[in-house]
């Protein structure tokens, strides 16, 4: 059969598994013309985001439990369906979903209203398709980038589209400076292929699993960060993981908490201390507590 976006096919194997059928690797990948490794990673991405609700037969995989059939899905059920497909007006896109979900998604939305949208919309549809496409196959691009200060010409090997900080960006090698990089993908205003195809480098594929912060450096040492956070806020951080990382390594009598980050850049706790100042610590590096202060005090230079 024709080529169908990643998304897209995502989404019938979800729906498919959902609905108890057993599916194999090889046969998926025979329909949906890809190589058996990109059904391997659907099922990854389904699994991370859904639950372990599979069971694993040889090669083939079998729901034993349903998802997103409920009379509502849940607000974080909502936001992650929202992720996959990459628009939020889901509903108007019959095309993507099944009538049953399309109900679904209807009847949750008459409970549940997103004031703040889980993500930036992506206009240029065509261009993503190109971004996806280039991706699957390993083609070299040439885009021209928004920059701070003017707009540049970049030859980019694509490796992945990650969504952070309510963005989404496209992560790979800058070929143009032999560097690692992450482009926010509504800031590329043109895309088009070279004629190269590129091999996928190992290290690179590795980090980019591991990334939890648009400033995670490539090749950087990980360091540990350690936050006091005192009593008033620590329900918050018991509630919710504010990095894939944070971990809560001592609860003290006073209610207070000890939590550690593992980092590759003394910028992917910034914003977060800052936000919950005066009421986190930093205990350990003590440069990152310089960093901050002087992040703060320039801050306070810009408002006079």
């Amino acid at each position: 059969m024709s080529q169908k976006s990643s998304l897209y096919r995502t989404i019938e194997i979800l729906k498919d598994l959902n609905e108890g059928k057993r599916l194999c690797v090889n046969a998926l990948a025979d329909y949906y013309d890809v190589a058996p490794r990109t059904i391997q990673r659907d099922i990854k991405l389904i699994r991370e985001i859904f639950g372990d609700f599979l069971s694993k037969e040889g090669n083939c995989y079998k729901g034993h439990k349903k998802v997103l059939l409920d009379e509502l899905l849940h607000a974080t059920d909502l936001m992650t369906l929202a992720n996959i497909t990459n628009l939020f007006d889901i509903t108007n896109k019959k095309s993507l979903i099944s009538v049953k979900t399309d109900t679904l998604i209807k009847n949750s939305m008459s409970v549940y209203d997103f004031k703040s949208k889980p993500f930036e919309i992506i206009k240029d549809k065509e261009m993503l398709k190109k971004l996806e496409h280039a991706i699957k196959f390993n083609k070299e691009i040439s885009v021209k980038y928004q920059g701070e200060y003017a707009t540049k010409e970049r030859i980019f090997h694509p490796y992945k589209i990650i969504f952070l900080n309510e963005n989404f960006y496209v992560v790979g090698e800058n070929i143009s400076k032999n560097s690692f990089a992450s482009l926010r993908i509504a800031l590329i205003k043109e895309l088009s292929y070279t004629s190269k195809k590129f091999y996928r480098v190992k290290e690179i594929e590795e980090f980019i699993d591991s990334i939890q912060t648009p400033w995670a450096q490539f090749g950087a040492k990980k360091s540990v960060a350690r936050l006091l956070v005192k009593q008033k806020v620590a329900k918050y951080f018991i509630l919710k993981k504010y990095l894939p990382t944070q971990k809560i390594t001592k609860r003290l009598e006073n209610g207070d908490l000890e939590v550690e980050y593992s980092i590759t850049s003394y910028r992917e706790v910034e914003e977060l201390i800052i936000k919950w100042l005066p009421n986190v610590k930093v205990l350990e590096p003590l440069a990152l507590n310089e960093m901050v202060r002087e992040v703060l005090l320039k801050k306070l230079e810009g408002t006079n």
